[in-house]
């Protein structure tokens, strides 16, 4: 009996024998399911709420950018202590996976809390009931299924083509469960009645399936590039200021991050302004799904495209092209005159960008937190995941605020069915102008961004090293 027990403690995870794999087919899908379930509540977050708050509960944007701002803030923090909290994880189930498992039902309801504001309550109340529940949401449940979430993409395997594979397919999925989104609410919601009800009950469908695709990624993968454990009583020792010194002192990581935080600015105002511009600029909410649903299709579409091309030019270059792209689209869009055709137009060109450089994001995160594992020998996935989800996060996050003020500065009004010219200009520089800045910003600091060339060497020292151990 005790040879029992002693045996249940030993190897509460182990490393595997072999970690550079090739991931089958499931895993590879079970992975990307992760992202599409992320994706039905965060696209409703990043694109529809602020629309929600102030054209159907008629909230003031600006008090609204205010408390989002607040929150972000608060966001900020808990993405670095869950990256922390992460790297200390010691679980039969994994880092990642074992918290994918504790948050997936609490994200679920937490999605579905953001909607449940009183409707007859006092406007102070009305706000104080945002403020909690956008950080129940985000600040505590997307943290802490998201950082866990892409720190298994580190842990999953490291094989380099893998891992470029499974950033593909990560944007995959976030594509997916965003197309879906934005191709439904706005007809499931008016179908509906298009009133705060609707609303209700369409994001409890998106929660609902959003879990489904949590429980599969849960059940079909496995993290095999884990620290040895040999008993409970045995977990390594985590070098907190080694963790920081192989991110920080790692000029590529920062770098990384960086692209993260403009790209993902660009893209998240992108789609929390779409509404507006379909309804203030065209003249139609029902234009949003025309265009929003081309620059989707097409970014899916190209995602898998830019797979032939990262091993001929590169995962820098696949990114300058990309975000060249959007740069260039965006400015022609803000500075010629207003149509749903050309919106089309410019929408397809946008999604050709984000397919091109979205493709290799999380890859390149990857790659350079291998980077300082080889530079000061500490791997620092967690930390260095959860500071990508930061950068998302905030970018977010302020692409809302701003949004929020740009347009109420402009004017908007969202119970007039036509806005006046200061709103238009408002609405239009925010989706234009802004992506735009945003994107130039990317290309410049892949400028810097020389990794790719040393990359191989780097990998093929670190597995003699890991072996070694």
């Amino acid at each position: 009996m005790e040879q029992l027990q002693e045996r249940k403690k030993m190897k509460l995870f182990t490393k595997s024998r072999e970690q550079n794999v090739e991931l089958g087919m499931v895993e590879r899908l079970a992975y990307m399911s992760g992202n599409i379930g992320i994706a039905f509540i965060n696209t409703i977050i990043a694109s529809f709420l602020l629309f929600f708050y102030t054209d159907v509960l008629y909230l003031n944007a600006g008090i609204l950018g205010v408390i989002i701002l607040a929150s972000r803030l608060f966001d900020g923090i808990t993405d670095v202590v869950m990256g922390l909290v992460v790297d200390r994880t010691f679980s039969k189930y994994g880092r990642g996976r074992a918290w994918l498992i504790r948050m997936c039902i609490p994200y679920a309801v937490s999605g579905i809390l953001l909607m449940l504001v009183p409707a007859n309550a006092p406007e102070t109340i009305q706000y104080i009931y945002v403020f909690i529940t956008y950080n129940l949401c985000n600040a505590v449940c997307l943290t802490a299924i998201y950082v866990p979430y892409n720190a298994m993409s580190v842990n999953l395997t490291s094989n380099t083509k893998e891992r470029g594979i499974i950033s593909v397919l990560v944007m995959v999925g976030a594509v997916v469960g965003t197309l879906i989104v934005q191709s439904t609410v706005d007809a499931a919601t008016t179908a509906l009645g298009g009133d705060a009800m609707a609303w209700r009950i369409v994001i409890t469908i998106y929660a609902l399936f959003g879990l489904l695709c949590h429980l599969f990624c849960i059940i079909c993968t496995r993290e095999r590039c884990l620290p040895v454990v040999e008993t409970q009583n045995e977990k390594p020792h985590v070098d907190i200021k080694l963790e920081l010194k192989a991110l920080f002192a790692n000029k590529y990581w920062l770098l990384a991050i960086g692209c993260v935080f403009f790209g993902l600015f660009s893209t998240s105002i992108l789609g929390g302004a779409g509404m507006y511009y379909a309804k203030g600029v065209l003249g139609d909410t029902a234009y949003y799904a025309s265009f929003a649903n081309v620059m989707s299709i097409t970014q899916l579409v190209f995602l898998f495209v830019a797979i032939i091309f990262v091993p001929k030019i590169g995962k820098r270059n696949i990114i300058l092209v990309g975000m060249g792209l959007i740069t260039l689209s965006a400015l022609c869009q803000g500075l010629l005159p207003p149509s749903l055709p050309s919106a089309i137009v410019f929408a397809g060109m946008k999604g050709i960008g984000a397919g091109f450089a979205g493709a290799v994001f999380y890859a390149l995160v990857a790659d350079t937190i291998d980077y300082g594992e080889w530079k000061v020998g500490q791997k620092a996935e967690g930390v260095g995941m959860s500071a990508m989800t930061f950068a998302t996060k905030i970018a977010q996050g302020l692409a809302t605020v701003l949004l929020g003020w740009v347009i109420d500065i402009g004017g908007y009004d969202g119970a007039a069915q036509v806005q006046t010219e200061s709103a238009v200009i408002a609405v239009n520089s925010i989706f234009n102008f802004i992506p735009a800045f945003c994107c130039g910003c990317v290309v410049i600091l892949m400028l810097f961004y020389d990794l790719d060339k040393k990359f191989p060497a780097i990998q093929k020292e670190l597995e003699a090293r890991r072996k070694a151990n």
